[in-house]
C-alpha cells in the first residue's frame, strides 16, 4: 500500500477488484429489494386507515378545501420528485 493507486480517497487497490464489486452490486440490490418491501408495508397499512377512517366518504358531505390542498401538495411532492429524477439522469457517474 506504499504505491499511489491514482485514484482519489481512501479506497484500497482490492476495490477495484471484480469480485468486490459484484458484492457491492449484490448489497445494493438487497437494500433495494427492502426499500420495495417496506414501501409495499407503508402504502398497505395507509390504504387500511383510510378505508377504516372512510376518508373519501366524508368529502360528500363537508368542505372541500382540505382535500384540495392535500391534493395540490401530493401533486407538488410528485411534480417535484419527478423533476429531481430527470436532472439526476442527465448527468453522468465518473468512470474509473
Amino acid at each position: 500500500m506504499t504505491e499511489l493507486t491514482g485514484k482519489v480517497g481512501f479506497a484500497s487497490a482490492a476495490s477495484t477488484k471484480r469480485i468486490t464489486r459484484c458484492r457491492i452490486v449484490g448489497v445494493e440490490l438487497i437494500a433495494t429489494m427492502a426499500l420495495v418491501v417496506c414501501l409495499i408495508i407503508a402504502v398497505t397499512a395507509v390504504s387500511i386507515g383510510m378505508a377504516r377512517a372512510q376518508t373519501f366518504a366524508d368529502i360528500g358531505r363537508h368542505d372541500r378545501a382540505p382535500f384540495a390542498v392535500a391534493l395540490f401538495f401530493g401533486a407538488v411532492m410528485a411534480g417535484m420528485g419527478g423533476l429531481t429524477a430527470m436532472v439526476a439522469g442527465d448527468r453522468q457517474t465518473p468512470r474509473d
